[in-house]
């Protein structure tokens, strides 16, 4: 799929229940021209898998039983849509991989709940596209452009005669929608490079509506559950707010909320990349008397304390490009800003110039760059064309163990690019620095080291 936003402007494919069943079967037939594979099937995240084997015409026919009614996903192997699956349907669909989303077609019983869904993917791609121009415009602009999407819709779930699925799918859309005006500062701020731009209080009216007490929604709707987390998160990422939000947290009645909403918080707060991560550990604890949520913060905590700021910094020996070892040790005395990378990133890759700029203005600066290589040994001679053909500077080095390696364990790096600041004796300045390419960067290069 080609929007980076679809998660909050468009349908997201779920693959909950509406209801629960048991050994519901379904007929399920179609056609498929120009076909990838000599195969199609449907699946759902709980491990249900359906494969349909492809005639010498590209048919293919066959029942299924399905655990309980619900959205699916039917994928070719290359592409793949949503389907909404219930007791009983009969479903002959039609569909040109050439085209994948614009052709797709249904009849049979079950047809119009799913040829809604196929419409509605294409109203998003048709008005949304990639999400650019909507997150990118004004307020008033980007609140009009969604009122029309989800008229669009509306008017399409007039023409359905399933009133549980007409219910199911306008809370969708309203979710939906509340989540991308909750999303909007975020993609904003990141479309215009505007990292200043606050949103007006009038913009964020329409979420004061919202119940976030709602476990059954919780559980049916990720957007109401995107929603819910993203509600108690603006509360943590203001420190005056922290201890109420966190006292909050700890008083939701809902036991599958309140997990939901601390995981979310494990992940994505307690973390080196907060500034305020100890305050929000030490509030937690203060705050929740659940030894169950304590327990986990404690163990998550003892972990990234050692990567906070101060810390003395995890070691590394790792060869060059000429083959000569280069230790972290061999850099004291300068501070030390490390790219750890891949040839087969992308995002990675899309930071190199930024990183050479950096260099290059830099240079007769107290800093060394070092980049690190994360390949895996077979990669090596790509990685060593790689570094001579875009020209890179500073320290290459490639990992020896990559992602086993004792550095990138130390900081426990689980995606990359990952960017890095050392000072001069050796400490962590930050074990989840800034990217080359934003601006700030440089302003913060610059305090170190006047």
């Amino acid at each position: 799929m080609k929007n980076i936003f679809l998660l909050v402007a468009a349908f997201i494919v779920l693959t909950t229940a509406y209801g629960q069943n048991t050994k519901l079967v379904i007929k399920f037939a179609g056609k498929i021209e120009d076909p990838n594979y000599n195969s199609v099937a449907i699946v759902n995240d709980n491990g249900f898998k359906k494969i349909f084997e492809l005639s010498a015409e590209n048919d293919f026919s066959d029942t299924l039983t399905i655990p309980n009614k619900g959205m699916y996903t039917f994928s070719d192997g290359r592409e793949s849509t949503v389907i909404y699956l219930a007791k009983d349907y009969d479903i002959y669909l039609t569909l040109n991989t050439k085209e994948f989303d614009e052709t797709i077609k249904y009849t049979g019983k079950g047809s119009g709940n799913n040829n809604f869904l196929a419409q509605k993917y294409l109203i998003n791609e048709r008005e949304i596209g990639d999400g650019y121009a909507l997150y990118g415009a004004d307020e008033k602009a980007f609140l009009e452009k969604q009122k029309n999407v989800d008229k669009q819709y509306f008017d399409l779930l007039k023409e359905l005669k399933d009133q549980e699925f007409i219910d199911y799918q306008s809370k969708e859309i309203l979710y939906n929608s509340f989540l991308a005006i909750s999303s909007y500062k975020t993609y904003h701020r990141y479309i215009t490079k505007d990292m200043s731009f606050e949103i007006s209080q009038e913009f964020l009216k329409p979420l004061l509506s919202l119940d976030f007490n709602n476990e059954t929604d919780y559980v049916n709707f990720k957007s109401y559950k995107q929603l819910v987390n993203a509600n108690y998160l603006r509360g943590i990422n203001d420190k005056n707010k922290i201890e109420q939000t966190l006292k909050n947290v700890c008083a939701i009645k809902s036991d599958k909320i309140k997990n939901g909403v601390i995981n979310e918080i494990l992940s994505s707060k307690l973390d080196v990349s907060n500034e305020n991560v100890t305050l929000l550990y030490n509030t937690f604890i203060k705050v929740c008397n659940d030894k169950f949520y304590t327990d986990e913060f404690t163990s998550r905590y003892n972990v990234i304390k050692k990567l906070l700021k101060g810390q003395p910094s995890p070691k590394f020996a790792f060869k060059d490009v000429n083959d000569k070892l280069v230790k972290l040790d061999d850099l004291k005395g300068k501070y030390v800003y490390i790219d750890v990378w891949a040839t087969w990133c992308s995002p990675c890759l899309g930071e190199i110039p930024y990183l050479k700029k950096l260099e290059e203005d830099y240079h007769e600066k107290n800093i060394a760059f070092v980049s690190i290589s994360v390949d895996n040994l077979k990669a090596y001679d790509k990685w060593k064309q790689m570094v001579a053909d875009k020209n890179l500077k500073g320290y290459q080095l490639f990992a020896d163990k990559s992602w086993q390696s004792d550095f990138v364990q130390g900081y426990k790096i689980m995606g990359i690019p990952t960017f890095i600041l050392i000072d001069t004796n050796g400490n962590i300045v930050s074990a989840s620095a800034m990217r080359p390419s934003n601006p700030e960067l440089r302003a913060l290069f610059d305090s170190l080291l006047k």
